[in-house]
């Protein structure tokens, strides 16, 4: 007589509710993460920064207008963060079934959170002078006095003067290439750039590198008004982008957002279509009822 020694799907069921546990532990960790990271930076932003030497036969690099910012300072989390999170948990997983979102939204907080907690205290440990500080310091043309040599007197709002303190490297920069080259580099795995692009007409993938360069672009622009307001020298915003491009790259790295675990949380392996396909039906195979007499 024959009996059923397991029933089909169990094993995959209970599976299914393992997977379930570890991504509901997976996200409350980056949660805490995040909010630990962005409780330093909120604080490290409001310090005060290094009180650092001026040499006066240099202030000729540091007498630029002071103006507005084309970029807000309020707005840069809402374009380097928040719009990246939205533009992510949007995009259909059905196009992409590879594409583990859980993990890709993990790992954009970690590039936003670490790249905001590292700028902000080279800002302060630096305390880089801008190119507008002296008109920080001695608005409207006030006469530039000096406490002793490399310590100016300034006549100027304190909380300005000291903004002024901090401008290697540039937030704004670090900021938005973070959250926009990691959105990059999940729209080009979303996208599955450069994977089966080869098999159809040149230009298929012409439109697909354009939205994937387009967020890149996006920061780019955003670094170069820093230099055009004259809130940052060329090598502040230079550093911002390695930085922010470091932590994202970092980030998408540690995170392996397109993978699937084949037999535990530390073995990963990319699967194309044809893979995903044979990995179902091996799997639909080892979950037959086994029968024996």
């Amino acid at each position: 007589m024959a009996t059923v020694v397991n029933a089909p799907g169990a094993n995959g069921a209970s599976a299914e509710r393992e997977a379930r546990a570890k991504a509901r532990a997976a996200w409350a960790l980056d949660a805490g993460a995040f909010g630990l990271t962005a409780a330093l930076g909120a604080w490290l932003e409001i310090a005060e920064p290094n009180q650092k030497y001026i040499n006066p036969d240099l202030l000729w690099r540091y007498s630029y207008p002071h103006g507005e910012n084309s970029v807000p300072t309020v707005v840069v989390p809402l374009v380097a963060f928040i719009a990246p999170f939205i533009a992510m948990a949007a995009l259909p997983k059905k196009y992409n079934p590879s594409m583990r979102k859980d993990r890709a939204l993990g790992g954009l907080c970690a590039a936003i959170g670490l790249t905001w907690v590292v700028t902000c205290g080279i800002k302060n440990i630096v305390g880089g002078i801008r190119p507008d500080f002296v008109d920080r310091c001695w608005p409207d043309g006030a006469t530039q006095k000096w406490i002793s040599t490399g310590v100016p007197d300034c006549s100027g709002d304190n909380d300005t003067i000291q903004q002024g303190r901090r401008s290697f490297p540039s937030g704004h920069t670090s900021m938005s290439f973070a959250g926009f080259v990691y959105c990059s580099l999940y729209l080009a795995a979303w996208l599955r750039i450069g994977r089966d692009d080869h098999r159809r007409a040149s230009w298929h993938g012409i439109w697909k590198i354009c939205v994937v360069v387009a967020p890149v672009v996006a920061a780019t622009f955003i670094g170069l008004t820093r230099i055009r307001d004259y809130w940052h020298h060329w090598e502040d915003v230079t550093v911002g982008a390695l930085l922010g491009t470091a932590f994202a790259v970092l980030a998408w790295i540690h995170k392996k957002p397109y993978a699937r675990s084949r037999s535990d949380e530390s073995d990963y392996e990319l699967l194309s279509e044809e893979d995903e396909t044979r990995v179902r039906r091996n799997s639909s195979l080892l979950d037959m009822p086994t029968l024996s007499s």
